[in-house]
């Protein structure tokens, strides 16, 4: 399982985000304190967006591809920072 923390700067950046989750077959979830949703959902990433420390969960470890697709995503979640 891999964590880092991720960040949204628009509502462009979540249909962008969900698009490019929805494409990969691991399971891929958003994590703030005691909730947690499934990041291919855009319901549910709404639900979550305006959360600071939002934290990005993938549930298996070979997911390098991915990491590479959500990169923006990450740096984004480092330059906010801040905790749920």
């Amino acid at each position: 399982m891999r964590k880092m923390e991720i960040g949204f700067w628009g509502i462009e950046s979540i249909l962008d985000f969900v698009t490019i989750a929805g494409k990969f077959k691991e399971r891929i979830l958003l994590v703030c304190g005691d909730s947690i949703v499934n990041a291919k959902s855009l319901l549910s990433v709404l639900s979550m967006s305006t959360v600071e420390g939002l934290e990005l969960m993938v549930q298996e470890d070979s997911c390098d591809s991915l990491l590479k697709h959500l990169e923006l995503y990450v740096e984004h979640g480092r330059l906010i920072g801040g905790k749920c």
